[in-house]
């Protein structure tokens, strides 16, 4: 025992076992092939780029949207026909049709617009068009042709020395001793817009069809009517530009054509404030309203008719406003910015005129929507940067106002403006430097031409890329064939930004 237990104690080395390097396997995904899928609808991309601005850009609201196709002699696709805006709070938007003629105008105030249709291989022709939500209208854009006309006054009697227009002016004649205008050149089609204007009666347009079959005989219209007359004077106002008068009625006509209601829309005033508007239906109640950038006019606004034997009068005054927007606009190292574009805009311009118009929205009224100055408001920094401007009589409840800063060289810049009467501070910063955009197709696939209906200005556009671009977001559309193949309203380009379709 004693030899057993005693002694040193041994620890037995740890047992080693090698293990053989066994070789896995290499795992393997499956093999997939990439495939460039052709992109949708035929011909060019058409390419609409819109600057916005900094990231706090938001636009005012317009629901409106109108599409369709804009058709040739023959009744085929007009391809490259530019369809524009006149006049109203969106004059010269426009949009290009495709190779199938087909066209889009989005973002369009609800209510009736006067459009533009032309191209180098057609003719031209003026229609209007009330815009909703969602409308379509195709132009048909056909052979000239001559049409005769005869015209009565309210006596029904064959009346001398009225002018005759067709396509809002674009081509025009006299009626002579017995009442006949002959009218040549005229773009055959549907809804041709027909105008006859003469002394002591009311400014009256038609919308008819006229193809070569139905214009081989006179075409009489309805006897005129008797016009009103309204007249009054702005007494006095803050200064500035001249007051504007624009008189809309207050519910949709009854009387037979339609009258030519911008004739009566954003008129100055003389320069002693008088005003005068002869030609006016008598039959229909009006509302007539006093536009002033800087001041609040008093009273609002008039509900009156015509007067039939002498003119109904009525006086305003506009007084300065005492509600301002205000601030001041400098750089990224606080300096004064003389000289930058300040704009003030209705983000809810349908409601701001609804409220100034209780007819505006009607499908029924055949006014073109007017363009008070509640809706957009401009002026420039002084030398301190500093700018100032009256909201007039800007109503409540019609929603917030968007200010927007633009300098050349700088980022465009937006505030939201819901409280009156605070300084506003708005800093820009320089571009970084030219940005760009080029668009390519996947795997160094094949582009389809590329068409830039919609730059910005001192922009560059040719091929799959457009340079000289301002550095922020900009409103973005690639549609192929009518239809989108990329779009967002808040898109941001600086550098060289590439996109992948």
């Amino acid at each position: 025992m004693f030899v057993l237990f005693s002694g040193p104690d041994i620890t037995p080395a740890p047992v080693v076992v090698e293990v053989e390097d066994v070789q896995q396997p290499e795992i393997q995904g499956a093999e997939l092939e990439e495939v460039v899928l052709p992109l949708p609808g035929s011909g060019p991309l058409q390419v609409h780029l819109e600057y916005l601005g900094d990231a706090n850009y938001q636009s005012p609201t317009y629901d409106g949207n109108l599409s369709g196709k804009v058709l040739n002699v023959y009744g085929k696709p007009l391809p490259l026909a530019r369809i524009e805006v006149v006049g109203g709070p969106q004059n010269k938007i426009f949009a290009i049709s495709n190779n199938k003629g087909e066209y889009q105008l989005r973002g369009l105030l609800p209510g009736m617009h006067i459009f533009r249709i032309y191209s180098g291989a057609s003719a031209e022709i003026v229609r209007m068009q009330y815009v909703a939500r969602k409308t379509t209208r195709d132009w048909h854009i056909g052979q000239s042709i001559s049409a005769t006309f005869e015209i009565r006054d309210h006596e029904n009697k064959v009346l001398e020395n009225a002018k005759v227009r067709s396509d809002f002016g674009l081509r025009e004649a006299t009626s002579n001793e017995k009442g006949i205008a002959v009218l040549h050149g005229i773009p055959s089609g549907g809804r041709v817009v027909i105008d006859v204007l003469a002394e002591g009666h009311v400014a009256t347009r038609h919308e008819l069809n006229l193809y070569a079959a139905n214009t081989t005989d006179v075409i009489k219209l309805s006897p005129l009517e008797k016009g009103g007359r309204i007249a009054g004077r702005v007494k006095s106002w803050p200064g500035g530009d001249l007051p504007t008068i624009t008189i809309v009625p207050r519910t949709a006509e009854s009387r037979s054509g339609m009258t030519v209601w911008e004739k009566f829309q954003d008129v100055p005033v003389d320069n002693e404030g008088y005003f005068s508007f002869d030609d006016l239906p008598t039959n229909q109640l009006l509302d007539i309203r006093v536009n002033h950038a800087q001041g609040i006019c008093d009273p609002r606004g008039r509900a009156l008719t015509a007067g039939r034997q002498s003119p109904t009068r009525c006086e305003f005054i506009v007084r300065l406003s005492q509600a301002k927007v205000s601030g001041r606009v400098i750089n990224e190292n606080g300096t004064s910015i003389a000289g930058a574009e300040v704009e003030l805009l209705a983000d809810s311009p349908l409601k701001v005129l609804a409220a100034m118009y209780p007819s505006i929205g009607s499908q029924r009224l055949s006014a073109r929507l007017p363009m008070p100055s509640q809706l957009r408001r401009t002026t420039r920094t002084d030398k301190r940067g500093a700018f100032s401007i009256a909201l007039g009589d800007h109503i409540q409840g019609t929603g917030s106002l968007l200010l927007n800063v633009d300098m050349k060289g700088m980022v465009s810049t937006q505030r939201v403006i819901k409280k009156v009467g605070t300084m506003v501070e708005v800093t820009l910063r320089n571009q970084r430097g030219g940005a760009s955009l080029t668009l390519s197709r996947r795997l160094d696939g094949v582009l389809p031409t590329c068409e830039w209906p919609t730059v910005p200005a001192a922009s560059e556009a040719a091929g799959e890329r457009a340079s000289e671009l301002l550095e922020g977001y900009y409103r973005l559309h690639i549609s192929r064939g009518g239809q989108t193949i990329f779009r967002e309203d808040k898109y941001w380009i600086s550098g060289e930004t590439k996109i992948v379709l």
